[in-house]
């Protein structure tokens, strides 16, 4: 038996005709004469071997054979679009799988408004979150098993690709009832002798409360201290004390009606996003990462004004 090898014009053409019901419209399609397409139907019916189409006065119809090519020719086209559509999603930086790696701070809090964008501005993307430290953020990355991580400065710049240093304020978070709830703000001379919950010892954040309370001569009382702002921030919705906490776990504490007040001293919270070094930064992540950046503009406005975060 001879091999059959139709040939993708001859494809072309038999589904034009097919879709459109008729040789003059498929001409229009396929923008060539009708002749043409009458001769390509010919030379398609040649190399099959079986007739596709009856002859009549008027036009052409379909044989049942005809229908049954039909149908395979559809499913295959269906694939060859489903290849298009990725395709354009590829060019168009849209589409794939990305892994993040980051401070539980943001991803209880702020991240997840980036998501939101990311995911209504891209549905076929796929987001991978996962919480760490700063140090294992940085192992993460530079081993490729992340795509992204934002970790608090400073980082070890010989592993990974170091972005641009970005930061938010500091605030004071205060447990119910707290004498200092009816200050607009709070300085740091304001918390001598006070219940404070500190962040674990060792940590950059740690190191920098120390050495502004250090500055100022003011003296906490540290009975309770966790690594994370979000136990920190439960520990002083309990009542054991108050804190000083990133613009992140302090906007999430106000979320749940937790008392937050901007802090006098200049205390800022910095990060950076890192990349592994062994691969350029791909489509996805840049689009990530703009939208990262919309959305941190309009947070570091919103921390002019934390009654709005009441309001969020």
């Amino acid at each position: 038996m001879s091999e059959i090898r139709p040939t993708h014009r001859q494809i072309e053409a038999f589904r034009a005709v097919m879709v459109a019901a008729s040789v003059t419209e498929a001409a229009r399609m396929l923008s060539v004469s009708q002749p043409a397409v009458s001769k390509i139907l010919g030379q398609l019916e040649a190399a099959l071997g079986f007739a596709l189409f009856e002859r009549r006065q008027g036009g052409l119809k379909p044989t049942d054979a005809a229908f049954a090519l039909y149908t395979e020719v559809e499913r295959s086209y269906s694939g060859l679009e489903r290849v298009a559509r990725a395709a354009l999603r590829i060019r168009n930086r849209s589409a794939g799988r990305l892994r993040i790696a980051a401070l539980p701070t943001f991803s209880l809090a702020f991240l997840g408004r980036v998501v939101i964008r990311m995911r209504a501005e891209h549905a076929d993307v796929q987001l991978s979150m996962q919480n760490y430290n700063s140090e294992e953020v940085v192992d993460f990355v530079a081993a490729g098993l992340c795509d992204l991580g934002f970790a608090m400065t400073p980082v070890d710049r010989t592993r990974v690709e170091v972005g641009a240093l970005m930061s938010v304020p500091s605030f004071c978070i205060l447990p119910p009832g707290h004498r200092l709830s009816a200050q607009p703000r709070v300085s740091v001379r304001d918390l001598e002798g006070e219940e404070f919950i500190a962040t674990s010892e060792g940590t950059s954040s740690r190191l920098r409360t120390d050495a502004l309370f250090d500055s100022m001569n003011v003296t906490r009382r540290i009975n309770v201290d966790a690594r994370w702002s979000a136990t920190i921030s439960e520990l002083v919705e309990s009542g054991l004390g108050m804190s000083i906490v990133d613009a992140f776990a302090a906007w999430q504490f106000a979320r749940r009606g937790g008392t937050v007040r901007p802090l006098a001293e200049n205390l800022d919270f910095t990060f950076v996003c890192v990349q592994p070094r062994q691969a350029g930064r791909s489509g996805l992540a840049q689009i990530f990462l703009d939208i990262f950046g919309e959305e941190l503009a309009a947070f570091r406005q919103s921390c002019n004004d934390t009654a709005s975060w009441h309001r969020d």
